[in-house]
């Protein structure tokens, strides 16, 4: 199964008159829905730049149905009442868990629902309802990036039993300049962070692993991203996407202070 890295946005993502489904961000990102159900995955494992564990422990739900989490503030009331029907799958959730004890790494089982970096790009993606369950895994609350690719490559072996593996964060996500300013010209740092991204997601296989980790000395990063949470999930893609899958940009997409770009690796 390919692992993928999308960029999720807001729950205003939902608004059809903002982000119309002919857009560009929307026909992408149903691109990618639609890819994946016509793979007819066993499961999905999703992380998200919206849960973070502990400096080097993580934790995982989907032993059981729960409420989606609301993670936002200040948007209408309708965003409040959207819900994205899902399956979850105890045994899977089971399975993550028990490779990451195979490596000594602290992981705990909780009860916790889908977060707003999940079910909104995947509801956008078209996979409500979808035929497969859909689980989370947190990331761990620091800034390393050598650790998330680890955290992906122990995700790796899922693939070979049918589950599809998705980073979702944001390829540039800087929400200071995007709420803090009235002009919406593009921010000059947005398209050559997303174009460092690309040189190294997109260049020799045996050198992507290494281009992501150096993204850790780019002088603009933290232009790009203030805080790395939204980034880290490029890197579990990365991981669990090894260094024998070719990868595809399948968004790109610019807005203020904001990179929309997403990948496959297969």
């Amino acid at each position: 199964m390919p692992v993928y890295f999308v960029s999720h946005g807001g729950p205003n993502l939902l608004d059809d008159t903002e982000y119309p489904p002919t857009g560009s961000i929307g026909r992408g990102l149903r691109a990618i829905g639609d890819e994946i159900r016509a793979l007819e995955p066993r499961g999905m494992v999703v992380v998200s730049g919206h849960w973070e564990a502990g400096p080097s422990s993580l934790q995982v739900s989907g032993t059981s149905e729960q409420p989606l989490i609301y993670d936002f503030y200040g948007f209408p009331a309708s965003y409040y009442k959207q819900q994205f029907q899902h399956t979850v799958d105890p045994q899977l959730t089971s399975k993550v868990a028990e490779l990451f004890k195979a490596r000594n790494i602290p992981i705990e089982t909780v009860a916790r629902g889908l977060d707003h970096g999940a079910w909104v790009v995947l509801k956008k993606a078209g996979l409500a309802n979808a035929p497969f369950p859909i689980i989370q895994l947190s990331l761990y609350k620091n800034d390393s990036m050598d650790m998330h690719v680890q955290l992906g490559e122990t995700l790796k072996s899922l693939r070979s039993e049918g589950i599809v593996v998705v980073g979702s964060g944001m390829a540039v996500h800087n929400l200071r300049d995007l709420f803090g300013s009235r002009s919406t010209s593009l921010r000059p740092y947005v398209e050559p962070f997303d174009k460092q991204i690309e040189q190294a997601v997109l260049g020799p296989l045996s050198e992507r692993k290494e281009g992501v980790l150096q993204l850790a000395k780019s002088k603009i990063l933290r232009q790009a991203h203030p805080t790395l949470e939204h980034l880290m999930p490029l890197h579990v893609a990365v991981g669990a996407a090894g260094d024998q899958s070719k990868a595809t940009k399948m968004l790109e997409a610019y807005q203020v202070s904001m990179s929309w770009s997403c990948y496959r690796f297969d």
